[in-house]
Formats: structure tokens, sequence, C-alpha cells
């Protein structure tokens, strides 16, 4: 008989003071296995990692979604409604666009120290990680003032990509 690779098994005893079987790397057969287990988990990593990660497109087409939907209808604004920026982080997140995990960053853009700001609207900036864009929410009219009484409002919402 010869003493090939192939008399060696399929699968060896560790070495490790367990009793558990692990792949052989030498056989022929224990080795594919071994690159076959490696292959296969660095694909499975980089598909949830793809799939939990914005990209710009994704971005762009969550908030033009957002934005119309935020127009197509009338929007009732309270004390308990909270703010525009959760309006438009809960308008995002039902796009249905982009992953399903957080990522995504909604922030009031208003300088109150602009002298020429529009008082007219109000400024927010969308941004996500690991995307480099950001667009910019201008969202009239302003958020009246927070009381006990609800108030239904039409927005009007333009979008603009960059900083505001």
């Amino acid at each position: 008989m010869s003493k090939g690779h192939d008399d060696e098994p399929i699968f060896i005893r560790s070495n490790w003071g367990t009793s558990r079987y692990v792949y052989n790397p030498r056989n022929p057969v224990g080795m594919g296995l071994i690159i076959g287990s490696l292959l296969f988990a660095a694909v499975f990593l980089y598909s949830l990692h793809s799939r939990s990660s914005w990209s710009e497109g994704e971005l762009r087409d969550a908030v033009h979604v957002a934005v119309r939907d935020l127009e197509a209808t009338p929007q009732t604004l309270g004390s308990w409604t909270g703010s525009y920026a959760s309006m438009i982080r809960d308008a995002l997140e039902k796009s249905g666009k982009g992953p399903s995990t957080g990522g995504l960053h909604v922030e009031d853009a208003d300088d109150p120290y602009d002298k020429d700001a529009d008082p007219a609207v109000d400024l927010f900036e969308v941004t996500a990680e690991d995307v480099d864009a950001t667009f910019c929410l201008s969202m009239s009219p302003p958020r009246p003032e927070p009381d006990m009484t609800s108030v239904e409002v039409s927005l009007s919402v333009t979008v603009v990509e960059g900083e505001c």
C-alpha cells in the first residue's frame, strides 16, 4: 500500500484536549472542506454587511419617497407628535428603502445666529453612516410652537443634495 494523502481520514480527533472531530488538512477532501467553509463564511459576512449599510442610491431614493409621503397628506402636529426631525425619520423608515437597521441621522440645520436665514422654513440635514452624501430638506411652514392643541399642516418640502 502506498502512503499517499488519500489514506488520511477526512476527519480527525482534535489535538487540543477535546474529543471533538475536525477537518483533516492532510486529506484533499478535508482541505477542500476547510477552504469551502472559509469561503462560505466570507461570503456570508460580506452579504450581511452589504444588507446592513446604506448606499448613496438607497439614501437618495428614501429621501425622495419620504418627501413625497410628507407632502401627500396633511400632517397633524401637536406637543405629543415630536419634532419635524422625528416626522422625517419616521417617513424615511416607512419608505421601504435601505436597510431595516439604523445608521440614519436627521439633524436640525437651522442656525439661530444666521441673520440672513429665511424664517419661513425649517432646515434639516439627512445623512447615513457609510455614505458621504448629505441631503438638505427645507420644510415650510415652520413648526409651530408646541401647545396642548393639535394643528393640521400641509407641508411643502424641497430637497437639495448637499449640506444646508
